[in-house]
């Protein structure tokens, strides 16, 4: 099928239809803390049973791109990401907020979705088979070091404090051993408590860490988020300003399309590591924190580059990367297109379709980021008063959704609880959440890793890649440390 087919396929009524009606569901759905797209498309998907496969999975497919931007509106503006993925722009993009630069960060964030998006998805039209099939080099040992290395990276870097970093992943990493054991099967750390035999729920954990915390951080206050009480910038200045950072942009794409590839490492680690590097390799890594634009660009850029890369396993071979990838999988097939390598030949028309609609979704973004930035921007400067109630309900609502359960509500006021006592502390909840999202991949692939080798820890040092992660993993943690040596010794040659 020639691109003049594909495109005229594309734009019918229909097609259209179910872009911009997915596109604002996903919006709704990335906006609201806590939900994310694996819930929205779940919630979804019985309307669409009887809808022809192409303008099901266009409905779906935008759906799923645009809930990971509607993440970032309330990640900038109320320092709550609408999902992990968004975790890491809170960094720099609320700061921003509060410098009443909160239109620039939205800016800073359409834009970061129409690049990362566009490259990720050209690569995934050209490359899935090539991705793929690297992909399938990583073991169980590597899976496991790379989820050892994202929990390195992030902790090392968060506010410099490396100590606190770590023991805040620590913490993630101890709740994600809540539950059902991964190999054996029985229950552990439950004390007796029904609902958490499922392990500790993620969506519950993440808006009390982020949404309650926050809300009860600003009602301290009856001031207004922007502390200048004034929004300087626009939409467009973001925008403009995006594109004077190309070495950011090129480092955060391909670490981005590189986390999407790698299953069940997923957004919220990209998102994170980018910023991370970012941080990293700035000439002035100290104004990370205090609303720097690159901090956004990083974050938001390698998020929705993820996002395709993401798409390359579950298309390719049927392996899904994500939560939200595993659902989208289960919806191809509940549409009779079999992700593998011949969907590339027997349904060609609906897969190339499908990847032309989510080109089409990253302009989308940017008409509706350009559309509600200047309107968004000017929640900055609404009294505290307001907005407390309204995040704690519209949060509190969210986490009673997703199971209907009274305890959830309970759960994630706790956690709230315990974020707010972390953040005084100094204790960021960032590596804590990215601890309990890797938890199951770390504690599952160790366990194989050593099955596979009969008990012998040597298959962690058997592979290149597994070597390279090593040292990676040690460079990162004694990075922090050994800097200003580094730093000394180069002024000192100088002279």
């Amino acid at each position: 099928m020639g691109i003049y087919e594909i495109i005229s396929l594309v734009l019918t009524w229909q097609n259209l239809l179910a872009l911009v009606g997915g596109g604002l569901v996903g919006l709704i759905v990335g906006v609201l803390p806590g939900i994310g797209p694996a819930a929205g498309m779940a919630l979804a998907f019985p309307l669409l049973m009887n809808m022809n496969p192409l303008t099901g999975l266009i409905f779906m497919g935008t759906l799923y791109r645009v809930s990971n931007y509607g993440g970032s509106i309330t990640a900038i503006m109320l320092n709550t990401p609408g999902d992990a993925s968004n975790a890491a722009t809170i960094l720099d993009g609320y700061p921003m907020c509060e410098k009443g630069q909160g239109g620039v960060a939205l800016g800073l964030s359409a834009t970061g979705a129409l690049v990362g998006g566009i490259i990720g998805l050209l690569v995934l039209i050209f490359c899935s088979p090539i991705l793929a099939e690297f992909a399938l080099k990583f073991g169980p040992a590597e899976y496991l070091l790379v989820a050892v290395f994202a929990l390195s990276i992030i902790a090392a870097v968060i506010k410099g404090a490396t100590i606190k970093g770590l023991i805040s992943a620590g913490i993630g990493l101890m709740l994600a051993t809540v539950g059902y054991d991964v190999i054996a099967g029985h229950p552990r750390f439950t004390f007796g408590l029904d609902f958490l035999e499922d392990g500790v729920p993620f969506i519950q954990a993440l808006v009390g860490f982020f949404a309650i915390s926050q809300a009860l951080s600003l009602s301290e206050t009856t001031l207004a988020i922007s502390k200048v009480g004034k929004l300087a910038g626009s939409f467009w200045v973001g925008f403009k300003l995006y594109f004077k950072y190309p070495v950011v942009i090129i480092r955060a794409t391909l670490l981005g399309l590189w986390f999407g590839v790698l299953p069940a490492v997923g957004q919220s680690t990209a998102g994170l590591v980018a910023y991370a590097d970012t941080l990293k390799s700035s000439k002035h890594p100290e104004t990370f924190g205090k609303g720097e634009p690159a901090g956004v660009i990083a974050s938001e850029t390698a998020t929705n580059a993820c996002m395709p890369g993401d798409l390359v396993c579950t298309i390719a071979l049927g392996i899904p990367g994500s939560v939200g990838a595993a659902i989208f999988l289960s919806i191809m097939i509940a549409f009779g297109v079999i992700p593998g390598p011949l969907v590339f030949t027997e349904k060609a028309d609906v897969i190339n379709g499908l990847f032309l609609a989510l080109i089409l979704t990253q302009v989308f973004i940017l008409i509706v980021g350009l559309t509600l930035a200047p309107y968004l921007a000017r929640i900055s400067l609404i009294p505290n008063e307001i907005i407390v109630p309204a995040v704690i309900v519209v949060s509190l609502l969210g986490s009673y959704g997703i199971r209907n359960m009274m305890v959830d509500v309970i759960l994630s006021v706790f956690f709230g609880f315990l974020g707010y006592v972390m953040k005084k502390a100094g204790f960021n909840p960032i590596p804590l959440i990215l601890g309990l999202v890797l938890g199951e991949m770390v504690e599952k692939n160790f366990h194989r890793a050593l099955m596979i080798s009969g008990g012998s820890y040597g298959i962690f040092f058997s592979s290149f890649i597994s070597k390279l992660l090593i040292i990676l993993t040690f460079l990162s943690l004694a990075g922090p440390y050994l800097t200003p040596i580094w730093r000394r010794v180069y002024q000192a040659i100088r002279k």
